[in-house]
């Protein structure tokens, strides 16, 4: 699809990937320089935009849509949310395939629409990859925010669109919450990332920034720079194998994962491991993982340490990303630097375009 498709080249996507390459984070050849100048990211959010709800998962709930909705609309922002959203059920689906895609497809495609905010995660994306116009998103290019199943739609954009997506919060279970305690920094994280109010023209990039109570851990140390990629490790190995799966070349990969008993979790990393995966990558962030029991979490910690304890390259573990309130924004797609000696995820420019 990418070979029918006009070119953009950015003159940052290029200088980036060079430091890259002399910093020696990851190897690229002018194929990969070429490919690495696809990416687009897309316009941040202003207020009088338009930003959609969306049920391409599990089935929504109207009251905390309505609360979070209610917030954006005092902030200046529009806010769709289709008729009969709350009543679209399929068992644990938000509707059958044909309405969930359907309903996303025409988001993609609405010009006045700039941002699609799924309202919660689930099950079902996987199911109607194949089904998203991804032509339309490269024409048209938006936001689109999310986690844990929301990882396949993350990592299929990037395959068929490369476009910056956000691993982030949502409406439904975090973003509707934000002005509790427990969600404040989950808040201000996503709001960081997607509004452009939160910028400065003068600069580009941000660390992001870390919970006082909550200090990821250097496990291998180092610095590497590549695309950040990855997700839910359950979406990540399901989609293996298909021309939605992860690109791991000289990519910084984040995982994390919920309700998966240890066992499952060594399954899923022996899977990336024997795919050769956990070989391409030139760094690991390792986020929040807990099992359906509350010993899971320590045994979890230990596969970890099993899998990347002796990694050649830099890895960092219980970053705050993934199924805990302490939810960090990542763009994923988006150009960063992870120092694992200081313990730090640095984007190397901003995942939005002001514009």
């Amino acid at each position: 699809m990418f070979d029918r498709m006009p070119r953009r080249i950015s003159l940052w996507g290029f200088a980036v990937a060079l430091l890259a390459v002399a910093a020696g984070a990851f190897p690229l050849s002018a194929r990969d320089l070429e490919a690495n100048a696809d990416w687009m990211r897309p316009s941040a959010l202003k207020p009088g935009d338009t930003i959609a709800f969306v049920a391409p998962a599990g089935p929504a709930k109207l009251p905390p849509l309505r609360k979070y909705a209610t917030r954006l609309e005092k902030a200046g922002y529009k806010v769709l949310i289709p008729q009969g959203i709350e009543m679209r059920k399929n068992g644990y689906l938000g509707g059958t395939d044909e309405e969930r895609a359907a309903e996303l497809n025409a988001m993609i495609r609405d010009p006045k629409v700039r941002a699609i905010f799924p309202a919660c995660g689930g099950y079902g994306l996987t199911r109607i990859l194949d089904r998203i116009d991804y032509d339309a998103l490269r024409k048209n290019p938006k936001i689109i925010t999310g986690y844990s199943d929301l990882t396949a739609l993350h990592l299929a954009v990037a395959r068929k669109a490369r476009l910056v997506s956000f691993h982030s919060p949502m409406p439904m279970h975090d973003l509707w919450r934000e002005d509790q305690p427990e969600f404040a920094f989950a808040g201000q994280s996503f709001r960081r990332a997607v509004f452009a109010d939160q910028y400065d023209k003068g600069n580009s990039g941000y660390a992001i920034a870390i919970p006082a109570d909550g200090k990821p851990e250097k496990l291998v140390g180092g610095v590497a720079r590549g695309r950040l990629v990855g997700g839910n490790l359950t979406l990540i190995c399901s989609t293996l194998g298909t021309p939605y799966a992860i690109e791991p070349k000289g990519a910084i990969l984040f995982i994390e994962d919920v309700n998966e008993a240890t066992y499952r979790v060594d399954r899923y990393l022996s899977q990336l491991r024997l795919a050769g995966v956990l070989d391409a990558v030139s760094g690991v962030v390792a986020g929040s993982f807990a099992g359906p029991d509350p010993a899971d979490a320590a045994n979890i910690e230990r596969v970890l340490r099993q899998y990347f304890g002796r990694s050649k390259v830099p890895v960092v573990i219980k970053f705050p990303v993934g199924h805990t309130p302490r939810n960090a924004t990542l763009p994923h797609g988006g150009l960063v630097e992870l120092d694992a000696d200081s313990v730090r995820l640095r984007l190397l420019e901003d995942p939005v375009r002001l514009d």
